[in-house]
């Protein structure tokens, strides 16, 4: 180490392994300086800048290093000034296609920057390694000792005895200078304790000389700890020895002479404690691989991680190797990993040439050696080193390659579970949502669209579903592809497989690997779904099991909707038998039918109407509201309309017919259902229209006169499914050329807004107001003027059924007109 400020650079070209030199470079210079342990940090930091400069800028780099004290300055200035640093202080998310950004400096650098100029950018980094033992803790920070500084020089003859002995060695020890020569300095020394002098003080070991620690007796009976160097004298007499104060041990040490051996604990690679959360578990092991590269002389590395659900082992990380291998499966025991029957131990491949290795195939490297990542002896992954010459890695260098990912183990391991669990969370709420998705849909076409949107892109590249028919045969049903340019190609070619390949799920279509997966809703299968993706993204364990929720889910909703649609279908028409299927015509009459339902989907509710001939030229019409609404009122609809219509058309008159259908109504028991109606008949008599009229408590219906005059007509009597007796009397009237009669249910009379009720202010003048007499509107557009006016009364939506039938008197009607 030196306290003088010494500066490096070199520049490097714009080539990827660029970066793996300029590494080598942070390297050799810092440990030819002596800063031994700013080395691993300053290589993660020069390889990040170097990264953004060489490989994203594509430009020339220069890379300067300059110590002073114990700042360490790295500066890297490349050739691009208006492309931008991809500044990333968090971690990127799984889909950036960015580099790494300042995740690493950030975590490490005391301070950084970048400054620009015109042609050039420059980063620059302020790096201090903490101390990390206590061996280190006075390494460019000497205490000032009570008595000043003091370094001893002693020298010592071959034989052990001590010639030498300067006024610092009094000043430390006591002994003056005639007291201690030629005494043996091994005598002056204190047995047991720090490391101990060398076994030969006059020839110690290794060119550069011993250094330690020992305890020296002072003339005052006391001992005092000290740290020596030793080393042979220039003249070849003796040796010489530095020896100052325990505490003051930086003047001498040289730190390039402690070992650095590679911890079997958490490997930390220079980085500070929280940059490992920061990174992430893929970011730490591309370090990771990235760091134990130049130790070994590795020309590339690669890490391996088991999966939970697979009996396979998946690349993360990388060094020297093409990106496009992370994220390749590769089963156990097979080349590149270690072997299954001996997983502890590490597998050689001296020469790839002889030895095929399809993960390394292409590259043109030429050794491999592998060693497992155990956790309480269990195979959690692998990592991997390759040469570019055969016979490429010495015993000790497996060994150190062992040692690191024995270092890295715990870590990786840690990291693996929770990325495990982190994917397991993910695949548990989409899972969830899909399923809500599927709830909410009723329609069956809707709910497999809902399925291939769920499926593709996410767990595959495209989808198909086919459903069982009455034969039980498949038929294609709908068809997904991520890119919709080849759906039609895809639908093409599933039509033309035959259903044998199609339920095997093991062809190949249009290039894509495929998997079949039962639609199996409440024990019986209902169709298929088919899923393609391309060989590498071959359905694993986990993702087949996620597949095959979804498909189970799928299949209960696309049969709860078939279920539902069957059934909707079936109800819809039951209630269309119960209105007319379209609206009557009667000859001289101009006739307008406004009908809504209350309920999503009813097309039919407890309000009913009809118009139908009886016989020699008369038409009878009815107009009625059960109580309530839905599918039992709708019953006691089809009941009322059709006994009518069949009394009526046998002439019998309508005060009877009522009467009759009042007893059938109450026949039906707790089904039965009280009702309102208007039923009339309409026949031409002497020039005029005759109106016979029955009114079973219903609002009365309202004729508008050809002059404008509205009356309401027909007095309300008891209603119908009350009591058992009841007797109706018929009233008639007489209607001319061109008056309108309108009759409404209570869905009108009783619409609301607030404390409102449209019935309530005048309601035959607003239908005055409708009828327009003197345009001699057509009945049709009456009717819809009078819905207009409910809809309009109120922005609440229509919670009761609503029928309206207007009828005007044409001329064809009276005879001789």
């Amino acid at each position: 180490m030196t306290s003088f400020p010494v500066r490096a650079q070199q520049f490097f070209v714009a080539e990827a392994s660029s970066v793996a030199e300029a590494r080598r470079f942070a390297r050799r210079t810092l440990e030819e300086w002596g800063e031994d342990e700013l080395v691993d940090g300053a290589s993660l930091i020069v390889s990040e800048l170097v990264t953004n400069a060489v490989v994203h800028t594509g430009t020339t780099a220069r890379l300067t290093l300059g110590l002073h004290g114990s700042q360490l300055r790295i500066d890297v200035e490349d050739q691009h000034p208006g492309r931008k640093l991809p500044i990333v202080t968090d971690r990127p998310p799984d889909t950036s296609e960015h580099g790494r950004g300042l995740v690493i400096t950030t975590s490490l650098a005391s301070a950084w920057g970048v400054e620009y100029t015109r042609t050039t950018k420059r980063v620059w980094v302020i790096y201090e390694q903490e101390a990390t033992s206590a061996a280190r803790d006075g390494v460019g920070r000497v205490p000032a000792p009570a008595h000043g500084t003091h370094v001893a020089v002693i020298a010592i003859s071959d034989d052990g005895v001590v010639t030498g002995w300067n006024d610092d060695a009094t000043a430390l020890f006591g002994w003056q200078a005639d007291e201690a020569t030629g005494r043996r300095y091994a005598d002056l020394i204190e047995q047991g304790a720090g490391s101990g002098p060398p076994e030969d003080l006059a020839a110690p070991e290794g060119a550069g000389g011993w250094q330690g620690t020992y305890a020296v007796a002072c003339r005052s009976g006391a001992s005092e700890a000290v740290f020596a160097s030793h080393t042979r004298a220039a003249d070849d007499k003796g040796t010489v020895a530095l020896v100052v104060a325990e505490a003051q041990r930086a003047l001498l040490e040289h730190p390039a002479g402690l070992p650095r051996p590679v911890s079997p604990g958490a490997a930390t690679f220079g980085l500070r404690a929280d940059a490992l959360v920061r990174l992430g578990m893929e970011d730490y092991l591309t370090l990771a691989a990235e760091q134990v590269r130049d130790p070994i002389n590795a020309a590339a590395t690669y890490v391996l991680i088991s999966r939970d659900f697979d009996d396979e082992l998946e690349v993360v990380a990388v060094s020297g190797l093409p990106e496009e291998l992370l994220g390749r499966r590769i089963a156990r025991g097979s080349p590149g990993t270690p072997d299954e029957h001996s997983a502890a131990l590490p597998v050689v491949v001296p020469d790839l040439e002889t030895f095929d290795v399809p993960l390394l195939a292409g590259t043109g490297l030429r050794s491999l050696v592998v060693v497992p990542l155990l956790v309480e002896g269990k195979l959690v992954g692998a990592v991997g080193a390759v040469s570019a010459v055969a016979n490429g890695f010495t015993d000790d260098q497996s060994a150190q390659l062992q040692r690191f990912a024995d270092s890295i183990a715990l870590t990786a391991d840690r990291g693996r579970l929770q990325a495990s669990e982190r994917e397991r969370r993910g695949w548990l709420s989409y899972i969830a949502e899909a399923g809500d998705l599927l709830a909410g849909s009723l329609d069956q076409d809707m709910t497999m669209a809902i399925t291939g949107q769920i499926v593709v892109p996410r767990i595959a590249r495209w989808c198909a579903i086919h459903l069982a028919d009455e034969r039980g045969k498949l038929v294609l049903q709908q068809v997904w592809h991520e890119d919709e340019t080849q759906s039609d190609e895809l639908r093409t070619t599933l039509e033309a497989m035959p259903e044998s390949q199609l339920v095997a799920g093991t062809v190949s279509v249009n290039g894509y690997a495929t998997a079949s997966l039962p639609l199996v809703a409440r024990g019986k299968r209902i169709g298929q779904l088919t899923v393609g993706r391309t060989r590498e993204e071959r359905l694993r364990s986990e993702l087949s099991l996620i597949t095959d929720s979804i498909a189970r889910r799928a299949a209960l909703a696309i049969d709860n909707a078939r279920a539902h649609g069957a059934l909707q279908a079936a109800g819809r028409a039951l209630q269309e038998s119960l209105l007319p299927p379209t609206v009557p015509t009667a000859p001289g009459f101009d006739v307008g039918v406004v009908y809504q339902a209350a309920g999503e989907d009813a097309a039919a509710g407890g309000d009913f109407y009809d118009l139908f001939p009886t016989g020699n030229g008369a038409w009878c019409f009815v107009v009625g509201d059960v109580c309530g609404t839905g599918a039992h009122a709708a019953a006691v609809t089809g009941l009322a309309r059709h006994t009518i219509q069949a009394l009526a058309r046998t002439g019998l008159p309508l005060a009877a017919t009522l009467e009759r259908l009042n007893t059938a109504i109450l026949e039906e028991g707790p089904r039965s259902r009280f009702l309102t109606l208007v039923c009339g008949t309409l026949r031409a008599e002497g020039g005029r229209v005759r109106l016979d009229l029955v009114n079973a408590g219903h609002p009365p219906p309202f004729l508008v006169a050809s002059d404008g005059a509205v009356q309401e007509i027909g007095t309300p009597q008891t209603l119908l499914g009350v009591v058992e007796h009841v007797a109706y009397v018929q009233e008639s009237h007489t209607l001319r050329r061109d008056d309108l009669l309108v009759i409404v249910t209570d869905g009108v009379l009783e619409r609301r807004d607030g404390n409102r009720m449209l019935g309530e202010e005048s309601f035959a003048d607003e239908v005055a107001s409708a009828a327009d007499v003197p345009a001699r509107l057509p009945a049709q557009a009456v009717a819809d003027r009078i819905r207009r006016l409910v809809e309009e009364f109120s922005d609440a939506p229509q919670h009761d059924d609503m029928a309206i039938m207007t009828i005007r008197v044409q001329h064809g009607a009276v005879p001789g007109a």
